[in-house]
């Protein structure tokens, strides 16, 4: 059994779901951030912000697919496993014909 508290009564049961739903995506994202090295603010500059986000969430998304197609836990299982198996960046950059 599960629990949802809101502070806005006036949801219905699958608002309230959906509200959480999508905050935890959120928490996730912000997880897959950190993971990834990109929490450095100076990655955030305003006039550098929407081609980094652009990439950011295509370079997500690819994370996030891999992540699942090798049956990984996280993008940290995820990271380990391109180090191990791959040799670093470079040899995932290799095989995703980067470099």
């Amino acid at each position: 059994m599960k629990y949802l508290y809101t502070t806005d009564l006036s949801l219905s049961e699958e608002e309230i779901e959906e509200a959480w739903r999508m905050r935890w995506e959120i928490e996730e994202l912000h997880r897959d951030v950190k993971a990834l090295g990109l929490e450095d603010s100076s990655f955030w500059r305003r006039e550098r912000l929407q081609g980094y986000l652009t990439i950011f969430t295509i370079m997500t998304n690819v994370v996030r697919e891999l992540v699942g197609e090798l049956n990984l836990r996280s993008v940290e299982a995820f990271l380990r496993f391109v180090e191990r198996y791959l040799g670093g960046p470079p040899g995932l950059m290799k095989i995703l014909k980067l470099r």
